[in-house]
């Protein structure tokens, strides 16, 4: 059953839990915990309500939000991203995560021309052309799924991936979900709509249309553009939907969620930005959109 969910990082906190949680909430994605005793907490409350959690790669916090670099063209970098991968869906899979999540490209690759939005990944965080080729990266690609593949079954954790910026080499990225369905896909509608500005020829609805059918979770906030330069995550309001300083995100949702019925929701938004009335209407008008029912469990 599709469930919303909320994010939970660093710890469990049952205050914060009371806070952002709403009648349709059924799960939580953790982040970078202290310990394997503090996800067991989290675990817990999960269990005790009868909620589902996954986990955002690095599900501990003893190197800080270092993601593994696995379109690496260094084979050492390669290696050792593979051995990140390996530990933390073994770590995954013994705390009862429905899923772990890493990012993929990562680096995100980057090719002329494209919009340089100041908040987009410097130079020294993402590969250009010269650094990784189209070919580089698709060989890349194909190695990198079938260990995936490998390791998920192996164990029986289920690894999904979420799109950062792949420059052109979509169809390459594309492909590589289409040949290997088992590893599913992480949308980010505010990431989908920084592309589409930053890249030119890019197009969501034709990125969704292609891979509908893989994707297994949608991180769900807008972003807004101000000149030269954008904010994201922000709550999905209503007056946004035709304001053309805001992003697509409520109809990237709608168009996916024709052509999915299964995928979950994470509210991956500043809560604070809004009053807890429109924290509740934003929950429900995508629980409506999804025709999710109120949950029982609200809070504590």
């Amino acid at each position: 059953m599709r469930r919303l969910q909320i994010g939970m990082w660093h710890q469990f906190s049952l205050d914060h839990w009371n806070e952002v949680t709403g009648e349709y909430i059924r799960g939580m994605e953790l982040s970078q915990y202290q310990s394997k005793e503090a996800i067991k907490e989290a675990k817990k409350f999960c269990k005790s309500y009868d909620l589902k959690f996954g986990v955002h790669g690095p599900i501990l916090n003893s190197y800080g939000y270092r993601l593994p670099k696995l379109n690496s063209p260094n084979p050492l970098e390669y290696a050792e991203a593979l051995k990140q991968i390996e530990t933390e869906v073994k770590l995954a899979a013994e705390c009862g995560a429905d899923y772990i999540l890493f990012h993929y490209p990562w680096y995100p690759t980057f090719q002329p021309p494209f919009t340089p939005y100041p908040r987009l990944p410097d130079p020294l965080s993402r590969y250009e052309s010269d650094q990784l080729s189209k070919a580089e990266f698709e060989d890349i690609s194909e190695r990198l799924f079938e260990r995936l593949s490998e390791i998920q079954q192996q164990y029986r954790q289920r690894i999904v991936l979420e799109h950062d910026f792949f420059g052109d080499n979509e169809d390459v990225f594309t492909r590589a979900f289409l040949n290997h369905p088992d590893i599913q896909l992480v949308v980010d509608t505010a990431r989908l709509d920084i592309a589409k500005r930053a890249f030119k020829g890019f197009d969501p609805y034709r990125f969704l249309g292609r891979l509908a059918s893989q994707v297994y979770l949608v991180h769900y906030s807008n972003v807004v553009y101000e000149g030269n330069a954008f904010k994201h995550h922000l709550p999905v309001l209503p007056e946004q939907d035709e304001d053309e300083r805001y992003g697509d995100s409520y109809a990237y949702l709608k168009y996916l969620a024709e052509r999915n019925q299964d995928f979950h929701v994470t509210f991956e938004h500043d809560h604070r930005l809004i009053r807890k009335d429109q924290l509740h209407d934003e929950y429900r008008r995508v629980a409506e959109l999804l025709g999710i029912h109120t949950a029982s469990f609200q809070g504590m």
